[in-house]
């Protein structure tokens, strides 16, 4: 049987090269497992104008940071929780303008990662 998880390692540190998404903007995504991620949204980066949905369970820690959900007007900092059912709608958001946003993002069946936004 195939093991589907990463390989054993004690403490290291992830190097991953930024994702450029335009030509002033980076989101950098530093692959951890195949479920685990940490996101750094740059200062005043946005996802768009469009309703996020996605068809696996989401949880997202922020680490540093805030971002304002556009749709609710209402902003989460450091130590913000959320926990995301299949289905469920939300965003579009908006990083802080001074400090940006970095989050820990762990979702539930990634082989199942078809987003629709």
């Amino acid at each position: 049987m195939q093991n589907m998880y990463m390989n054993n390692r004690e403490f290291y540190q992830p190097n991953l090269p930024s994702f450029p998404l335009c030509e002033s903007k980076e989101i950098c995504i530093t692959q951890l497992s195949p479920e685990t991620s940490i996101q750094t949204w740059p200062c005043g980066f946005n996802t768009g104008n469009d309703i996020i949905t996605h068809t696996f369970h989401e949880e997202v820690y922020i680490l540093e940071g805030a971002i304002t959900d556009l749709s609710l007007g209402q902003t989460f900092g450091k130590g913000y929780h959320a926990w995301r059912n299949p289905g469920m709608k939300h965003g579009p958001y908006q990083a802080d303008q001074n400090f940006g946003c970095q989050m820990l993002v762990i979702v539930r069946n990634p082989n199942r990662l078809s987003d629709s936004r």
